[in-house]
């Protein structure tokens, strides 16, 4: 955990000191080289959730300390809209105060677009703006990406040519690739928002960038893989750690980032051949799971990787100096059909969308609306699946 939050961390102000006592190989090393422009940027190592010492500025000193590696803050669910229509008034203000309150010290908000890119950045500005003007000095620290989902890179590289499927009633779209001088524009733009970011101490990774063949109607294996190389182009020029999404598609992943690996690891510093990077929300094999820590990654877990006896049982098998603790919230919650659900040990009240409002969220979540503070329950079932203490999970 420590390696990756090491390089993370490295570049931002306030944290660099905690994650330097951890070795290379964890989490928080991963935190400590993502977070290290502000924190910094991803490091060696280790999971993204941490015990901190009580010299930590925490609602409770005593609590164990979380970073919610992965969660889309931009999402409309917390402006209270589902399915667009709404239902409540905005309540991210809450969320992240919740968050705190139990225990969550850091979060790393995703983005799939270059311009949600522009806007979590913004979102970021304008928490810390609030803050700096503010009495009170605890509170969560929210951190961003720079990246094109994989879904979404047809419409970012790519443009849509209509074409007849043979049913004269059915039309099919295909993609063309944009010129080299259009991708290369757009990825100087990111490149611009990330150098942006590194100044600010505010983006810490590139991504949620990568591969999904579960998805492919909303963008074909080639556009997507055309997207991952010219982002893996990015990385390594911006020296950031990677930010990875996965589906189906391990295997491709895998080989496409040996490809790149020796260039990588000389831009993320020469970590003994390691890649900086985490594979977010993992579902897939052991076997792949395997592949991609032997390029250095580390594999992150969320209520989406604990929902069979199969994924617990991969789980299990993972070093636990390779897991990364993350939400994808407002998706992924733990639900009492899954596998996972029997080793939850905290459990949040929750309403339904249509019956909750700003006065009831002191008290209550959304039902099945995942939240940040929901990462100490992937915790308590990787802690129940391995037979270990919800502490030693935290401070692997």
């Amino acid at each position: 955990l420590i390696g990756i939050l090491t390089y993370i961390i490295m570049h931002h102000r306030l944290t660099t000191q905690l994650l330097l006592a951890s070795s290379s190989s964890s989490a928080a090393s991963f935190f400590a080289f993502a977070f290290a422009p502000t924190l910094s940027i991803i490091s060696s190592g280790r999971r993204l959730s941490i015990m901190y010492s009580s010299t930590t500025t925490s609602a409770a000193t005593s609590k164990l300390q979380y970073i919610d590696a992965g969660a889309n803050l931009l999402d409309s669910m917390y402006q209270g809209v589902y399915h667009g229509k709404e239902r409540h008034e905005p309540d991210l203000d809450i969320i992240l105060a919740r968050a705190y309150e139990n225990g969550v010290d850091r979060i790393i908000s995703m983005a799939g677009t270059p311009k949600e890119c522009e806007e979590t950045l913004q979102l970021i500005e304008r928490l810390d703006k609030e803050h700096n003007s503010g009495d009170n000095n605890e509170r969560v620290k929210v951190f961003g990406t720079v990246g094109v989902h994989p879904t979404r890179c047809a419409e970012v590289f790519a443009e849509s040519c209509p074409s007849s499927s043979g049913d004269e009633d059915e039309e099919t779209t295909n993609w063309i690739p944009k010129t080299e001088a259009e991708q290369t524009l757009i990825i100087s733009q990111m490149i611009k928002l990330i150098n942006q970011g590194k100044t600010s101490g505010n983006v810490v990774a590139v991504g949620e960038f990568g591969l999904d063949y579960a998805r492919l109607h909303f963008c074909p294996k080639d556009i997507q893989q055309l997207g991952f190389r010219k982002q893996l182009e990015m990385a390594i020029e911006t020296k950031l750690p990677l930010y990875l999404h996965n589906r189906d598609s391990g295997d491709d992943l895998y080989d496409i980032l040996l490809e790149y690996r020796d260039a990588l690891v000389a831009s993320q510093g020469g970590d003994e051949g390691n890649i900086r990077g985490i594979v977010h929300s993992f579902d897939e094999s052991i076997e792949v799971a395997t592949k991609l820590m032997s390029l250095g990654l580390h594999i992150g877990i969320n209520g989406c990787s604990l929902k069979t006896p199969d994924n617990l049982k991969i789980v299990e098998q993972i070093p636990l100096d390779k897991l990364i603790l993350e939400t994808d919230c407002p998706w992924c919650d733990i639900r009492p059909s899954h596998a996972g659900f029997e080793h939850l040990q905290t459990t949040f009240p929750t309403k339904k969308e249509k019956q909750y409002n700003r006065e009831l969220a002191k008290d209550f979540c959304v039902k099945n609306r995942t939240e940040p503070c929901h990462v100490a329950q992937v915790a308590e079932v990787i802690a129940g699946v391995k037979g270990l203490d919800v502490a030693d999970v935290v401070a692997a």
